[in-house]
């Protein structure tokens, strides 16, 4: 259906079906348009590691004779 066929319906509608027709139009844009908005990003998490921490990780990790 292309949009001249929906506009020539659109005309063919009563004065009160237009209206509403112009009303469900207009609900859709608005979600639509919230669809898009803005979302705010969650805080990404602060890790504080100790030297010592480096330590064991490089100990146990990297350093490992182990395999």
């Amino acid at each position: 259906m292309t949009a001249n066929t929906v506009y020539d319906i659109f005309l063919a509608l009563p004065e009160m079906e237009r209206q509403r027709h112009i009303e469900l139009v207009n609900e859709y844009k608005r979600k639509e348009d919230n669809k898009y908005a803005i979302i705010p990003q969650k805080k990404k998490k602060v890790f504080s590691y100790t030297q010592q921490d480096a330590l064991n990780y490089l100990l146990q990790n990297v350093f490992c004779t182990k395999k």
